[in-house]
């Protein structure tokens, strides 16, 4: 196939084009660039134009492409130095290359985008019904050439392929190409000076740059595809703390490892789902692999990574690289030197020519140096320009004439005054140009912060917005709620209380725990799967940040994003001891904030306050509900308790395994005391309209239910599971 490569020099335009080559397809490069210097080395031809350039469509349509494959985030072009430059040309050069490949109605266009899309943190692996939310320069640049290529995708029909790469790793080959990966430069770091920072809150999802590009060629060579996006990602998570313990252990001593962990947390792992149920995709490469490498490599070629000041050089690097410095300031003297001889020569001739004899040639010497060099060699070749001139009117004239002649001071004073003043003028422009280039690098550092402090107020401004939008869950609407679960009969507030939770927290997610034996959290019901996956039974002193929140009566924040704990949790007390735990697990991670830790607090403690309406109502009424001195509950009570638990049971609000007692060696009436002492305090036991013994047992699985029978069955109760039980 005929392949086009759009982009500059850079690590992937060098493995993608190998991997091109090896396949036997004809390469051609549009190198966005007139450097002649940049080499491509399996380009059948190259094309040296700038993006925008009205040849690009000439050159499309004298290739006709089968497939063009835009680098996009991955263009050796795009450095960096000036983003808001290089986003507006890169942006209107993408449209050029966009209109040019659409002409052709021909071929499928591949593009290249990055997982810096996505501004926000997620707890688990990105897909690709995920709208990203770019943040900065860069990668809104990315995110608008996504949906560039969208449009001619979807509006016009067109064989577009984009292609998200996760964090890629590599082995570089010199300091520029370690600058452009997150474990490239941390080992470069180590490596130069022995010190490595780390922030452990930082997640990525490092992939390896042969794995990516293997990708990328299924894409290439396929007849069809189903999807116009994929992720390519490894899927595993490695934070920055991991990449420095792997740095430690391969460099093979102790490293200074500054910890940078901020409150901000940092984590995006692309999906690779959709490519590898259609494609596959395996791991050759693991980043501690790359680091081992990389380490290796930059030790066998130090020259390329160390500059001369480096003070890890041992005393025979030193003294070369004092050397070289010292004969690169030679060269300008030297330069001076070697050029003063045909000058020397030019004047000696013409001094007695008729036509060349009124020029000065020892005056444009020392001009050419001035403009050039500036005034040091100026002064320099002054110097040697008078020498010569002395040196030549010592030919007819004594040197005691020479010296004491008045001309002679006056073409020596003309000498210094011009090449004086003109290198003055020229140090001063390069003073000036300096200056200006540092205040140019100032001015685009201050752009960056205003464009961090921007993106900071746009996600307050969100955030406001947000509030606003869900005005209806205001503290008073929450009152206005909770006062309904005032008018619920008490068995059923706190299943009531648990939709509350999962609507006015906007989390779909929620469980909900009582406290049993003070350190022992009974499950009650929850509104997901992922919400009872901390099991029907937790003791809380081996979940230590949970306990320890709940112990200072406080929000619990899971900023580490440990996918054991939820992210939001707060524990009800009733007097001095805990009562109710409230689990809330997929709250992003940008609305962890204050505002919505008070509104959690004010909405338990309205609970809180239903809920103990509720008990004090049926503590009165606890003659009336009991069947005598037995721990049963009357028919009427009972039956109320099982219509609660059918009806929440049905909304999957929570697990629960209706016992009817069959027979009992000592008794019906002495069943129930037996029974009850092997329950736990959160399960039930009544009498039902036809007049059998039953046990409700609360927010237990299969498993639970079978446990309770058996240990039953130890003390002479046989029971069986009730044919009205619904699940």
């Amino acid at each position: 196939m005929d392949i086009m490569l759009v982009g500059g020099v850079s690590p992937m335009m060098r493995k993608l084009s190998l991997k091109l080559y090896k396949e036997g397809h004809k390469i051609y490069v549009l190198s966005g660039s007139r450097n002649p210097s940049n080499h491509f080395e399996y380009a059948f031809e190259r094309y040296d134009f700038p993006y925008d350039n009205a040849s690009v469509e000439e050159v499309f349509r004298s290739v006709k492409p089968d497939v063009t494959i835009l680098l996009g985030a991955f263009d050796g072009n795009l450095s960096g130095e000036d983003p808001k430059r290089e986003a507006i040309q890169y942006a209107a050069g993408l449209q050029n290359i966009l209109l040019s490949w659409s002409a052709l109605e021909k071929g499928r266009l591949i593009y290249l985008s990055s997982a810096e899309v996505y501004g926000s943190s997620y707890q688990i692996p990105v897909t690709e019904a995920v709208r990203p939310v770019p943040r900065g320069i860069r990668p809104l640049m990315l995110f608008q050439g996504e949906e560039s290529c969208r449009f001619y995708q979807v509006q016009l029909k067109k064989d577009v392929v984009i292609l998200r790469l996760d964090r890629l790793h590599e082995v570089p080959k010199d300091r520029r190409e370690a600058d452009l990966g997150i474990c490239e430069r941390k080992c470069l770091d180590a490596f130069q000076d022995s010190t490595v920072t780390y922030r452990s809150n930082y997640k990525y999802g490092l992939t390896y740059m042969g794995d990516a590009v293997e990708s990328i060629y299924k894409l290439v060579s396929c007849e069809r595809h189903k999807y116009g996006l994929y992720h390519i990602s490894s899927s595993e998570a490695y934070s920055e703390l991991q990449i420095a313990d792997a740095i430690e252990k391969y460099l093979g001593k102790e490293l200074e490892k500054i910890d940078n962990t901020l409150e901000d947390q940092k984590s995006v792992i692309l999906s690779h789902e959709r490519l590898k149920e259609e494609f596959g995709f395996e791991i050759w490469c693991e980043p501690e692999e790359t680091i081992r490498k990389t380490l290796q490599y930059m030790e066998k070629h130090s020259g390329r990574f160390l500059d001369s000041s480096h003070p890890g050089w041992d005393i025979w690097h030193r003294i070369y690289f004092k050397t070289i410095d010292f004969l690169g300031a030679l060269v300008p003297y030297i330069e001076n030197l070697i050029l003063f001889i045909p000058f020397f020569m030019l004047n000696n001739r013409a001094t007695g020519s008729q036509y060349f004899s009124k020029i000065d040639f020892y005056l444009i010497y020392v001009l050419l140096f001035a403009v050039v060099h500036g005034q040091r060699q100026a002064t320099f070749s002054a110097l040697l320009a008078i020498a010569g001139y002395l040196f030549r009117q010592m030919y007819n004239q004594s040197g005691l004439t020479v010296v004491t002649d008045y001309n002679t001071y006056v073409w020596i004073a003309e000498i210094f005054i011009v090449g004086l003043v003109v290198g003055y003028m020229k140090d001063q422009l390069r003073f000036m140009q300096e200056e200006k280039e540092q205040e140019m690098d100032f001015l685009s550092e201050r752009v960056t912060d205003i464009g961090d402090i921007n993106d900071s107020n746009l996600r307050v401004k969100e955030g406001l917005i947000t509030q606003v939008v869900n005005y209806d869950y205001s503290l008073g609407t929450v009152y206005d709620l909770a006062e309904q679960l005032e008018k619920d009969h008490p068995s059923k507030i706190l299943f009531h209380a648990i939709t509350l939770i999962r609507d006015v927290m906007d989390c779909q997610d929620v469980a909900l725990y009582r406290i049993s034996d003070e350190k022992y959290a009974r499950f009650f019901g929850y509104t997901s799967a992922k919400a009872g996956s901390m099991g029907h039974t937790v003791y809380l002193p081996d979940k230590e940040p949970l306990y320890e929140a709940f112990s200072r009566r406080e929000v619990y924040l899971n900023r580490t994003m440990n996918p054991e704990y939820p992210m939001m949790a707060y524990c009800i007390y009733e007097e001095e001891k805990m009562e109710t735990i409230i689990l809330l697990w997929s709250i992003p991670f940008e609305r962890m904030t204050i505002d919505e830790s008070n509104r959690l607090i004010v909405i338990s403690k309205l609970i809180q306050k239903a809920v103990k309406r509720s008990s004090d109502y049926l503590d009165l009424l606890q003659k009336q509900r009991y069947q005598d001195e037995s721990p049963a509950l009357r028919e009427e009570a009972f039956e109320e308790l099982i219509s609660t638990y059918h009806e929440a049971g049905e909304k999957n609000l929570t697990e629960y395994y209706l016992l009817r007692v069959v027979s009992a060696a000592s008794g019906m009436e002495k069943a129930a005391g037996i029974i009850a002492e092997r329950l736990y305090q959160t399960d039930y036991i009544g009498y039902r309209n036809d007049g059998n013994l039953y046990i409700l047992l609360t927010s237990t699985d299969e498993s639970g239910c079978g446990f309770v029978q058996k240990n039953l069955e130890q003390t002479g109760i046989h029971t069986v599971i009730s044919e009205e039980m619904g699940l």
